[in-house]
This record gives structure tokens, sequence and C-alpha cells, in this order.
């Protein structure tokens, strides 16, 4: 379940974070710097082991943080050397063949080696397919980010919804549908795709010209229980009404916290918008606490 997710990796919210490093302690640079400021404790077990020389390509380390995990993943061995492609495939030849047993339920990976390590991302992109096209879990490559927002004329309205709802309990949510139905009751996504809103005892309606769809409580209780638990995609959004999905997604950009981001699945000819929870809003993935660090690289 491969996706491209236009968005920085530092907005995932995955269960585990790549950090692509070098192998004698360094992160000076790039997203290895930035993971360095974000987990200092990481830094420190990490440059113990490249101290040690039990990190080189090929071999992985994974840090259990206490909000994310993130798996150090080598892509060259001195920080002043290039990578090279057989160290990138190496390594995800060895997440293949150990992320299950490392507990991995879902990742986000950056372009490997493509940054400081000056390799071509037309050689890297069909390696990382090959690899990671196939596992079972959900698994995101960001490879560059994509601003995605309502259309201006529908901007003003969803910020009179956003301001009249604290937070995204399920009745909150359900009044925020209701709102938006009073605010937008014609809601015009572009000059040829408009749609009437109706929400009524805790039924949502929507009519197109040819179509009516009707969405009751347990129905949007679906999309609500999605949107908590990640990425809401058309699948998910018309997941009782699949001709529904984007006026279902347009109007979730009404709601507090929530943002549209550009998503592209693997084997889909174009890329796709969705929604999720924005980064500050998410609330702390529920790691493995009993899980003891990985102090030496995988094996």
């Amino acid at each position: 379940m491969l996706t491209y997710k236009r968005t920085s990796l530092f907005e995932a919210n995955t269960q585990t974070l790549v950090n692509t490093v070098n192998c004698v302690g360094v992160m000076g640079k790039g997203i290895a710097k930035a993971f360095k400021q974000r987990e200092p404790s990481m830094f420190t077990a990490y440059k113990d082991i490249c101290d040690r020389k039990l990190l080189e390509p090929g071999k992985l380390w994974l840090w259990r943080g206490s909000e994310q995990w993130i798996l150090n993943f080598p892509t060259k061995n001195h920080w002043r050397s290039p990578s090279r492609i057989d160290w990138i495939e190496s390594g995800l030849q060895k997440f293949v063949s150990t992320y299950k047993d490392q507990g991995v339920t879902d990742i986000s990976f950056p372009k490997l080696g493509c940054g400081n390590g000056n390799l071509e991302w037309s050689n890297v992109k069909p390696l990382m397919e090959y690899y990671l096209s196939e596992l079972p879990i959900p698994v995101f490559i960001h490879d560059f980010t994509v601003d995605v927002g309502l259309p201006e004329h529908l901007e003003h309205l969803a910020s009179q919804v956003r301001t009249s709802i604290e937070n995204l309990s399920f009745p909150n949510f359900m009044t925020a549908l209701e709102k938006i139905t009073e605010v937008a009751p014609t809601l015009r996504i572009d000059e040829t795709k408009e749609f009437e809103l109706k929400f009524n005892d805790g039924v949502l309606e929507i009519q197109s010209r040819s179509h009516d769809w009707v969405f009751e409580e347990d129905d949007l209780r679906g999309i609500w229980l999605s949107l908590l638990n990640g990425l809401v995609t058309k699948e998910k959004a018309g997941w009782t009404a699949r001709d529904a999905a984007e006026p279902i997604l347009v109007m979730m950009q009404f709601l507090p916290n929530v943002r549209a981001v550009q998503i592209h699945r693997h084997g889909r000819p174009e890329p796709e918008v969705a929604v999720e929870l924005r980064p500050e809003a998410e609330a702390s993935y529920e790691t493995k606490s009993s899980s003891a660090q990985a102090e030496l690289p995988w094996h």
C-alpha cells in the first residue's frame, strides 16, 4: 500500500518516520539535522553506535520514541561521501525482511539518498516502488510538497464554521455539518460542480443535478472515525455513497483543524485530494511503550 504524500515528512502522522543518516555519527544537514534537534536522546544513542562502528549501509537502527518511532536508514558511509544506489537497495531489502518483527505498522519515507546524497530521484524512485509497493502496511513517500486549500470563494464561509466549533468530538462534528449546510446551502465547488446541502435530525442530504445522497448518523460516524484515524480518501468519505465523495471531502475542509492534502497512490494514473487532521491537532500516537530500544542495528 504505497502512497506518495505531498506534505513535509515531519508532518506525517505515521507510527514510524525514516531518517537518512551516515555511519560516522554526524547529523549536520538536511533531514538528519532536523531529527537531531527533535530527538536529542536518539542522536546520543546513534553517535555511540557509530563510535562502536556498529552501523553500516544495509543495517537499520530503530529508535522507539515517545510519540513516533524513527528508523535510521544509512544512505552513505561518511557524511563527506555521496550515497550509492546499492546501499539504498540493501537497506530496503533489510527493511522488507524485518519490519514485521520490529512491530512497524505504518511508515513515512523521504526520497532516500536524493538530498545531500546526490542520487537522482529518477533512479531511486523505481527501486523504492519495487520494494515498498506490495507491502501490506501503509507506506508513504514524501517526494515534494503541494499546498491544497479550499477555493477562495468558500474560505470565508469555512471560517464561520471553524470559529463556532471548539473540537471535533462526534457531537461537534455533527453540529459542524449542520452549520456548513446553513452557511453554504448551495455548495459550488467550481463552474461545473454544484450541490444542494440539507441537514435535518442528524441526517445529511446532498443533491446534485443527477443524484440525491442521504447520510444517516452511522454513515457520518464512519467518516468521523476515518478522520480521527488518518487520511480520509474518496473511498472513505463516500464509503456508503461513492459518488458523493467529492462534496463530502470539500465539506470536511470547513472543519477546524482539518486540512486537504494531495496524495498519489502507486498504480493510479492521477493524484487526488484527501483530508486529514492538521499535525498540531493530532493526538500523540500510541506507541508500544513496553518495547525496548533497539540498541544494535537490525541483523
